[in-house]
C-alpha cells in the first residue's frame, strides 16, 4: 500500500485503458488514490474481500486495485469486484479472469488482455520508452512537475492524494497538448 500523497501516473501509448466497464482512451489520463477519494479514477484499497464487495455492492466507479499477498487473494479480491491487480506475481489470476494486471514489464504480463496492463516504471526514460511501445506505463513520483513530465511523456494513471491539484496539472498538459479545449480562453492584447 502506498503512502497517501504519492502520485503513480501510468501511460497507454496509442493504447486504451479498460477498467470497471470504463475506457480510457489515447490522450485522457487517469487519477488513482491511495483509498477512495473524491474525483478519483483508480481506488488502490486494501486486499479485503468483504469491504471490496460492499463499495462495489454500492459504486460503479472508481475501478478497485489491490496488492494483495498470494494468488488466492487476489481470485478472491477480484470475485468480489477488484478491477487492477498489483503485482507480477499475479499475471496469471489476471489472464485466467480478464482483471487488469499492474507489473514490472510487458513481457511479465503473458496472457492479460491488452487493455489492461499497465507497466510500471519509476524514471521519465522508462515512460518516454514504454509509451512509445505503445504499452501502459504506471510510475510513482511524488513531485507536481514531475508529474507534468510524464504526463507530457505519456502517463495516464496517477496516484496522488491531492486530486483537486493533480486534476489541475493533467487538466493544464491536455490543453496543452491540443487534446483537451482550456476551461478558460483569454486572448492578450497589447
Amino acid at each position: 500500500m502506498r503512502h497517501a500523497g504519492t502520485e503513480v501516473c501510468a501511460t497507454i501509448g496509442g493504447m486504451e485503458l479498460h477498467l470497471a466497464g470504463r475506457t480510457f482512451g489515447s490522450g485522457e489520463f487517469a487519477i488513482m488514490t491511495d483509498g477512495v477519494v473524491e474525483g478519483t479514477d483508480i481506488a488502490l484499497v486494501p486486499p479485503d474481500p468483504p469491504m471490496i464487495e460492499r463499495f462495489c455492492a454500492h459504486n460503479a466507479w472508481p475501478a478497485i486495485a489491490v496488492a494483495p499477498a498470494s494468488a488466492a487473494e487476489a481470485i478472491a479480491c477480484e470475485r468480489a469486484g477488484a478491477d487492477l491487480l498489483m503485482g507480477d506475481a499475479f499475471a496469471p489470476v489476471a489472464a485466467a479472469t480478464g482483471a487488469a494486471l499492474a507489473c514490472s514489464a510487458p513481457d511479465r504480463a503473458v496472457g492479460v488482455r491488452p487493455s489492461g496492463v499497465l507497466v510500471m516504471a519509476g524514471d521519465p526514460g522508462a515512460v518516454s520508452r514504454l509509451a512509445e511501445a505503445g504499452v501502459a506505463v504506471l510510475t510513482d513520483e511524488p513531485v507536481q512537475a514531475m508529474l507534468a513530465v510524464h504526463a507530457w511523456l505519456g502517463a495516464r494513471v496517477f496516484l496522488t492524494g491531492d486530486v483537486h491539484g493533480t486534476r489541475q496539472v493533467l487538466d493544464m498538459i491536455a490543453s496543452i497538448r491540443g487534446t483537451r479545449a482550456p476551461a478558460v480562453a483569454r486572448r492578450g492584447l497589447a
